[in-house]
C-alpha cells in the first residue's frame, strides 16, 4: 500500500517536471511555423522565398538556414522552381530550417502526460 503510494507521487511528479520542462523548451525557442518556400537563383547563388505569418515575402540564402551540429554542411540546394518544405521561427522569419524542431520535446511532453496519468491512476487503486 505504501509502495505504491510512493511510485504514484514519483510517477505524478516525474510527469509534471517532464512536461513543466517541455513547456520551457518551447517557451524559450519561441514558436516556429511550417510553410512552402520556392527555390530560385540569383546571380550564381541558391535561394529560398517564402511568405511568413504577416504574408510578407522573406528571402534567404540557401545556406543559411539553421543545421544541426552533426549534420555539418548544407544539403545541396534544389534546382530552381521547386518546392521546398520548411520551418521559420515566427518573431524571426529569417531563421529557417529544414528539419521539424522540437522533434525531442513532443516526446518528452507525451512521457510527461503518460507518466502524470498513471500517477494519478495509480493513487485511486483501492487498498
Amino acid at each position: 500500500m505504501v509502495v505504491i503510494e510512493f511510485v504514484s507521487a514519483g510517477l505524478t511528479a516525474l510527469g509534471l517536471g517532464l512536461l513543466i520542462a517541455a513547456l520551457v523548451i518551447r517557451l524559450v525557442y519561441g514558436s516556429w511555423t511550417r510553410t512552402q518556400a520556392i527555390t530560385y537563383d540569383h546571380e550564381g547563388h541558391p535561394y529560398l522565398r517564402w511568405h511568413d505569418h504577416r504574408y510578407r515575402i522573406v528571402e534567404a540564402l540557401w545556406s543559411s538556414g539553421i543545421r544541426r551540429r552533426r549534420q555539418g554542411a548544407a544539403p545541396p540546394p534544389l534546382p530552381p522552381g521547386e518546392d521546398v518544405p520548411i520551418y521559420y521561427q515566427a518573431r524571426n522569419p529569417a531563421q529557417w530550417t529544414l528539419e521539424a524542431p522540437y522533434r525531442g520535446t513532443r516526446a518528452v511532453a507525451v512521457v510527461g502526460l503518460v507518466c502524470a496519468v498513471l500517477g494519478a491512476l495509480l493513487g485511486f487503486l483501492p487498498g
